[in-house]
């Protein structure tokens, strides 16, 4: 794994909170307003549905893991390029490359905004 810039560390608890399918971890992570948008998928608005959508949408693939691949930060802002392996009910083994960009409160405390985007082309099936 490679890296331009340490994650802060509420982003890294998000992913890793993504990766153990933790999904009572994930709402902490975001301020109570934030926004999670995602290419091709309804946004959800607050903590609580964020963590609602991601565990709904990935509840269809029985095993998955973003594989972080480089990390840039600018004050607030951080970019998220990954590597999103996992595997399908069918069994069939995918890998999508996917990136986000996440804002954060000015402290850095939580998450305000992830706007994920990731190749369509690759989308699992």
């Amino acid at each position: 794994m490679t890296r331009g810039a340490e994650l802060p560390a509420v982003v890294d608890r998000y992913i890793a909170a993504v990766n153990a399918r933790d999904w009572a971890a994930i709402a902490p992570c975001f301020t109570d307003d934030a926004e999670f948008w995602t290419l091709g998928v309804r946004t959800a608005h607050g903590s609580a549905r964020i963590a609602k959508q991601l565990r709904e949408s990935m509840g269809a693939l029985p095993e998955t893991y973003d594989e972080v691949v480089r990390v840039a930060v600018d004050g607030t802002i951080v970019f998220v390029e990954m590597v999103f392996r996992g595997r399908t009910t069918a069994g069939n083994a995918f890998e999508v490359n996917a990136a986000d960009v996440i804002e954060l409160t000015p402290d850095g405390s939580a998450i305000t905004r992830v706007a994920a985007w990731f190749d369509s082309a690759q989308r699992p099936t």
